[in-house]
């Protein structure tokens, strides 16, 4: 008998992550929808009869502590009002958080439901990142590098990863417990359940390594098995989704799976609003303008406030849609992934880089008709959504190869238009290319 509660809730602390931890539900088969603002309670509850995971896409990775309760608490409260009792904090699988900013060991320290096991899991193997003995790492171009020695998150404008070991940098940010759950403990199922039923017994929270996609699954069977009789609470990336819903798929908790798509159309046009300081964004925008892409930088610099937002996007308004007029893809950035930029754009608020991608979000598909959208980036595309009006989103397709997903919006006069949201780091060179072109043979 088909429950009426949602398997599985969470709370996402950017828009692109949120939306990436929904695509890994959905890739499995289970019926997922995000919400960009909080619906009433009822009407969370009616949609919520129909769903498997309930996501809210948030902006608390960009917040202070203050903001960070005032955001992220009313979610949890409709999760739990739905009766979900395994929740996620959806973080970046760079693990990057500061104690002034997007602190997630706040959230697991102040926010989480009392009694729940609190549990964290950065490793994503698919999207190369790796957790090894309590020490975090990522792939950059052909080398796997540590967190606090990689060129991009080491240097980070907001939130720089200067420790890799996560035990360590969640002391930085809270004063709750952790100890670590390392390979070989987690490579025997007994062990790894015997080790977990221990330490979260003493009110420890834990820590897990992560190589190989088996580690991941491994976890999620022990992570739900635990579920059964105490609630969990997980700060993870979309590692856990990815496998907590192959666990949920093949037990048949649900009667039905949807069908997943997996090739994206071809789209005529294409418009990429890039937010992203990113060293790979930066690629791909090179490669496009090879291939006679129109380009216009927008200088973070210029938003002072709202006003100066409005005067920006007016000035650089006409242009874009010539471009798209004249059916020319268009890459709006505001930067090419140097770390000169980086370092000018870090008191930069990216509200107001949101704002303004909002604003030319909206003028494209109302002016120009334009039927896909890429936004690149995670701070400034979570406020992009979120001023653009939408109220919730469903996958439409998910792609395996590069690890993407495009999104449909519902509602705010923006029904139907394809959103591919992409992280700095994500992708090859030619994923803008790909994105236009599509991915059917």
């Amino acid at each position: 008998m088909q429950a009426k509660r949602p398997l599985v809730g969470f709370y996402g602390d950017d828009f692109t992550g949120s939306s990436e931890n929904l695509a890994q539900f959905h890739r499995n088969g289970l019926r997922t929808r995000l919400y960009l603002k909080m619906p009433s309670l009822g009407a969370l509850r009616e949609a919520a009869a129909d769903l498997d995971v309930v996501g809210f896409a948030g902006t608390a990775r960009a917040l202070s502590n203050t903001q960070i309760a005032e955001e992220v608490s009313p979610a949890y409260e409709a999760l739990r009002a739905l009766g979900c009792t395994f929740l996620q904090y959806k973080i970046c699988s760079t693990f990057d958080s500061a104690p002034q900013v997007g602190n997630f060991g706040f959230v697991a320290e102040s926010i989480a439901p009392r009694g729940s096991d609190v549990v964290v899991l950065a490793a994503t193997p698919d999207f190369g990142r790796y957790t090894a003995f309590g020490n975090h790492y990522a792939k950059f171009g052909a080398e796997i590098v540590r967190l606090d020695r990689h060129p991009s998150m080491s240097n980070h404008p907001r939130t720089p990863m200067k420790e890799a070991d996560l035990r360590q940098h969640l002391q930085s940010l809270c004063s709750l417990p952790f100890a670590n759950i390392f390979l070989p403990e987690i490579r025997d199922r007994d062990v790894l359940a015997g080790r977990l039923r221990g330490l979260l017994a003493e009110g420890t929270g834990v820590i897990f390594d992560g190589v190989e996609n088996r580690d991941l699954e491994y976890i999620a069977i022990a992570l739900w098995e635990r579920h059964q009789s105490r609630p969990v609470f997980a700060v993870a990336a979309q590692g856990l989704a990815q496998h907590l819903g192959k666990h949920l798929a093949d037990k048949k908790l649900r009667s039905e799976l949807i069908d997943v798509r997996t090739a994206i159309s071809p789209a005529s046009n294409l418009l990429v609003l890039s937010g992203s300081c990113a060293i790979q964004t930066g690629r791909q925008i090179d490669v496009a303008v090879q291939e006679g892409w129109a380009t216009i930088h927008l200088d973070p610099l210029d938003l002072r406030d709202e006003r100066a937002v409005n005067e920006k996007i007016d000035a650089l308004k006409p242009e874009i849609m010539t471009n798209l007029a004249g059916n020319r893809p268009t890459i709006v950035y505001t930067a090419r992934g140097n770390d000169m930029d980086r370092a000018r754009f870090e008191d930069v608020p990216p509200q107001l880089i949101g704002s303004a991608y909002a604003k030319l979000m909206i003028a494209a598909r109302k002016q120009a008709g334009i039927q896909r959208v890429v936004l690149a980036g995670g701070d400034s595309s979570s406020y992009a959504v979120r001023k653009s009006d939408a109220e919730s989103l469903t996958i439409k397709v998910f792609d395996q190869v590069q690890h993407g997903h495009l999104c449909e919006l519902m509602g705010g006069g923006l029904d139907g238009l394809e959103v591919l949201l992409k992280g700095g780091q994500v992708g090859d060179d030619n994923y803008f290319i790909r994105v236009l072109r599509g991915t059917e043979k």
